[in-house]
């Protein structure tokens, strides 16, 4: 199964401002909306979150390299 790991300390930690880290999270969140709305979810592995897919190529499709 495709998968990356999520890691959320680094999500804003190069925002200056609070502007920034707020459209950081707005683009971050419709990004998650639509890899809900494609078949995406988020599995608890060995105390990491990863994002997977079942479709391999699904998950290519949004430029996303498979963690082996």
């Amino acid at each position: 199964m495709a998968s990356f790991t999520w890691n959320e300390s680094t999500l804003s930690a190069d925002c200056g401002t609070l502007e920034d880290m707020a459209e950081r999270f707005e683009d971050t969140a419709a990004l998650m909306r639509r890899l809900a709305q494609t078949g995406f979810a988020v599995k608890q592995q060995e105390g990491a979150r990863k994002i997977i897919h079942a479709n391999d190529e699904v998950f290519e499709s949004f430029g996303f390299v498979i963690e082996e």
